[in-house]
């Protein structure tokens, strides 16, 4: 019989055992950790939600009408008198509806619907202009203060760029610019 003992034999079940036990201490490591994680997790998006809420308390408060985001869908009896015959009008335009469903889209964005249809229009631009507005001026705080970060302090400011082209979604025509300014 081996000194050792029957359960100490490398290999044996004692052995197994040890193992196991080593590996449910690593496991409980794991999981602390990971439970660390997901309370860093779970505190950034909260505070991400509070930065949301704060900055956009503004549009988050906006009683938007049902009929500006879902104008062919809504039930016209719903809504305010005034805006009532108007919006029959456009739900019965078929161009409109179509174009509406396409999804590419966006009917209040467009000067026929204002002049066809417009107290729906003016009431809707309203809405329509508030969410741009606010992405703009968040994509320029955030812009102005990426370029003006100490990081970028030692820059030279040629270097920095025009902010409004930063800010643009519009790609240049580098070929038809030079066209253009060549002798």
């Amino acid at each position: 019989m081996d000194p050792r003992g029957p359960c100490n034999i490398s290999g044996g079940p004692q052995a197994k055992h040890n193992k196991l036990g080593v590996h449910n201490d690593i496991l409980g490591v794991h999981e602390e950790n990971q439970l660390r994680t997901l309370f860093i997790f779970k505190n950034s998006i909260s505070i991400v939600i509070y930065i949301i809420l704060n900055r956009f308390s503004d549009l988050l408060g906006m009683d938007i009408s049902i009929w500006v985001s879902i104008p062919f869908e809504v039930n016209v009896a719903e809504i305010e008198i005034s805006f009532q015959e108007p919006l029959i009008e456009l739900q019965s335009d078929e161009i409109m509806r179509a174009k509406f469903k396409d999804g590419k889209y966006n009917i209040w964005k467009t000067n026929n619907v204002g002049t066809k249809y417009p107290l729906l229009g003016n009431k809707a631009q309203f809405y329509v202009i508030a969410f741009p507005t606010s992405y703009l001026v968040e994509a320029v705080f955030n812009r102005v203060s990426q370029i003006l970060s100490q990081a970028r302090n030692r820059l030279d400011i040629v270097k920095r760029g025009d902010l409004r082209l930063s800010l643009t979604s519009i790609e240049p025509n580098i070929k038809k610019l030079v066209e253009k300014h060549q002798p």
